[in-house]
């Protein structure tokens, strides 16, 4: 057997090449930028897939129109003169809370459902998805001519208006179907085809049918023959709720009574003249409450008068007969004084009694306003006793002739009093004015409310990213594969020779080769010499030759536990590195299923491995040179239908021997161990077999069961190879002046396998 005159005498201490990393080193910012960095693309994607749902939906969504009212409430207490004082007790401002109730009440909007018949919907079929958007961009005018021949939908430019559809209660909330039939005709039918009216536009139509009953009268029509539109009668209730939903009212501030009403709607004409009719509703409404205030107010001075003029009449004509009967008496400055006052009294007991009669209108007897009231009018008649007590003292007469002229002035002066406030209020009613006014009226917006592209964007854009972030360490979080050396040493006590880092050179040969090609990408040991992988598949070697001191013989054997994980990159790669000028090294293909190291080579398949062993050719004769001319491969050959037979042969056997004979190093490339059993009978041939694993790709239970696979066939693996690593950043550590590197997982391109 050849061996290597520079070999050391004595085997040192074989030990991995990948320095520790500090303990937590996993949560390290650098560690989580690159984990961002290596799914890059996973994010991009991701957050591609989310712009581009945006943009379709600002694409496909109708657009939603806003229009807005502005309406002032104003803080205004209206009182009869005479009146104010009392009024001031009890006058409180109307917060906008209640005036927003009033405005979202179901008798107020009820008319205006009532007033445009919004209960009565009329709208044409589109086609799903596209069919809104192609409707909007056809031009105003006729209506477009139907796509791909497709007649029973609208594609823009028609228009319906229904004046009046009565249907039988159980046609309520059912839609119909109504046709252009041409030449201003329509036919209109229910769900089940039951149902059907045929009628002219401008033309009251009707159908009956059982318990089925439609009226319906069709005021303009303007589509294609056979485009269909879809009409409902809608329960009055649901109209009204659905207002309700759709109405918003809040004030502009806090206590400042601006009330600001919006609405929102696929229609912009139709949506103001909604707001419009709900603010016109409201300001009526507003009015009528005050006139019917003042009326309510006129209707008991009405019924006051008749018994107030009565009243008058008798202390009339009892002066008068008093005056017959003892003449005319002068009155002393004190009993004119009294008088005076007693009449006043009188004047203010009698309006306090008409005050309280007409709040007792609005308010219960514990009311604080009405108790004011009473405990007033108990100290007026407390001062009117005191002095109908002093009047007793003096005479006779006079007293008479006082209390008779105090009663005709009293009654006049309150019949004067009821007279004016009665022609006031008959002024107030023909004329009242609200405390509500539209400061902004409502206008047809132009611009849609909603979407709003620039928004949608950028949300979709953080949402985008946000969830390609999310995900990208979501699965980092799930991954269950082994990512360092100290990780696979410690579960399954292999030793890591070497760790391998991702090449991006390698890289892009392998996208440039591509699978559908059939070739592997170029060797990279021979076209790029300077590669980091290169340089540590160097240092392999001579972790390689240290093995090679204790071993039986000098074939190395290098499998995987599972495709993919790039143990023929390894091998080619490994073997150009250790052929030298003293070194011969031979490759053989033993993957006598998919081997592919022939294509890293640019050679051909055959003759090969299973053409020696089935004695088609010699073994000379298929060993082929390479352009190292150190380096000799031996291909799979024909891809026989009992691999393991050929590979467990005698055969097979010499084959190696007479190899590692001739050969400083024999390299083997094997199959998967988990996958099929001939790496078992190759590796059980071998002097060295080493495990190349793919970071971040194999569990560590993967790992242990390909160790104990080939153990249960008498196997040892020396070590493993740790492949395809990225690098976090080379930083000092605590080993000095040494610099070190601490790699992460790729999920690159494969390698050839």
């Amino acid at each position: 057997m050849e061996r290597d005159a520079d070999a050391p005498p004595a085997p040192p201490q074989v030990v991995a090449l990948r320095a520790p990393a500090p303990a937590g080193d996993d949560t390290t910012l650098a560690s989580r930028l690159w984990v961002l960095y290596e799914g890059r693309w996973t994010i991009a994607a991701i957050a591609a897939a989310v712009v581009a749902s945006a943009a379709a939906y600002l694409i496909l969504a109708t657009p939603v129109y806003r229009s807005t009212v502005t309406i002032q409430i104003e803080d205004r207490t209206r009182s009869l003169a005479g009146l104010e004082e009392l009024s001031a007790l009890f006058a409180e401002r109307v917060p906008a809370e209640t005036e927003i109730e009033i405005i979202q009440s179901r008798i107020l909007l009820g008319g205006v459902v009532d007033e445009l018949g919004l209960d009565l919907s009329a709208a044409p079929r589109r086609f799903p998805v596209l069919g809104r958007l192609l409707a909007r961009r056809a031009r105003a005018g006729a209506p477009a001519s139907p796509f791909l021949g497709l007649s029973s939908f609208a594609w823009g430019g028609e228009r319906l208006q229904v004046g009046r559809l009565d249907v039988s209660e159980d046609l309520l909330d059912e839609p119909l179907d109504l046709t252009a039939a041409g030449g201003g005709r329509f036919r209109l039918e229910d769900g089940s085809g039951r149902l059907r009216v045929e009628g002219e536009v401008g033309t009251a139509a009707s159908a009956t049918d059982g318990d089925r009953r439609v009226e319906v009268f069709v005021a303009k029509l303007v589509a294609n023959p056979g485009t269909r539109f879809t009409v409902e009668r809608q329960r009055r209730d649901d109209a009204i709720d659905e207002l309700q939903r759709e109405l918003r009212v809040s004030e502009k501030g806090k206590k400042t009574g601006i009330l600001v009403m919006s609405l929102d709607g696929a229609d912009p004409a139709r949506t103001a003249a909604i707001l419009g009719a709900v603010s016109g509703a409201y300001v009526r409404q507003n009015v009528e409450r005050k006139s019917a205030e003042a009326a309510k107010t006129l209707e008991f001075l009405e019924s006051q008068l008749p018994i107030v003029k009565a009243n008058l009449d008798a202390a009339q004509s009892a002066l008068n007969a008093f005056q017959v009967k003892k003449g005319v008496v002068d009155l002393t400055g004190e009993t004119t004084s009294l008088l005076n006052r007693s009449v006043e009294l009188d004047r203010a007991l009698q309006e306090l009694e008409m005050q309280r009669a007409e709040l007792r209108q609005r308010f219960t007897s514990n009311h604080p306003a009405l108790a004011s009231l009473n405990e007033k009018a108990q100290q007026v008649r407390s001062e009117r006793a005191d002095i109908a007590a002093r009047m007793r003292e003096i005479p006779a007469a006079e007293v008479d002739s006082a209390r008779l002229l105090r009663d005709v002035k009293s009654a006049s002066e309150l019949y004067t009093l009821l007279l004016n406030k009665a022609q006031e209020l008959r002024v107030v009613k023909s004329g009242t004015v609200g405390n509500v006014r539209i400061l902004d009226r409502p206008t047809v917006p132009r611009r849609p409310e909603r979407p709003k592209p620039a928004l949608v964007l950028v949300l979709a854009l953080t949402l985008g990213l946000g969830a390609g972030v999310g995900g990208v360490f979501l699965r980092k979080a799930l991954a269950q594969g082994a990512e360092d050396a100290e990780e696979i040493e410690a579960g399954t006590g292999l030793p890591v020779y070497a760790t391998i880092p991702h090449s991006e050179r390698q890289a892009e040969g392998a996208r440039a080769g591509g699978a559908g090609a059939r070739r592997a990408p170029p060797l990279l040991a021979a076209a790029e010499p300077g590669d980091i992988a290169v340089e540590n598949l160097r240092s392999l070697r001579t972790s390689l030759q240290f093995a090679l001191v204790e071993s039986r013989n000098n074939i190395v054997a290098i499998g995987g536990p599972g495709p993919g994980v790039g143990k023929s990159f390894v091998c080619v790669n490994l073997a150009w590195v250790l052929a030298s000028p003293d070194r011969r090294v031979l490759l053989v293909d033993c993957d006598l299923r998919r081997g592919g190291v022939h294509r890293a080579f640019g050679v051909e398949r055959r003759p090969g491995v299973s053409d020696v062993i089935s004695g088609t050719v010699t073994v000379e004769q298929a060993v082929r040179t390479t352009s190292n001319p150190h380096l000799d491969l031996l291909t799979t050959g024909r891809i026989p239908p009992n691999p393991a037979e050929l590979l467990g042969s005698h055969a097979f056997e010499q084959l190696l021997a007479w190899a590692s004979a001739r050969y400083a190093f024999v390299m083997a490339d094997t199959p998967p161990i988990l996958a099929v059993t001939d790496a078992a009978l190759v590796a059980r041939l071998a002097g060295v077999n080493l495990l190349v694993l793919r970071a971040g790709a194999h569990p560590v239970r993967e790992i242990a069961l390909a160790v104990k696979r080939l153990a249960q066939s008498g196997v040892k693996v020396q070590g493993a190879v740790l492949n395809d690593v990225l690098s976090v950043g080379g930083r000092y550590g605590r080993y000095g002046r040494y610099q070190r590197y601490e790699y992460r997982s790729s999920h690159a391109e494969p390698r050839p396998s």
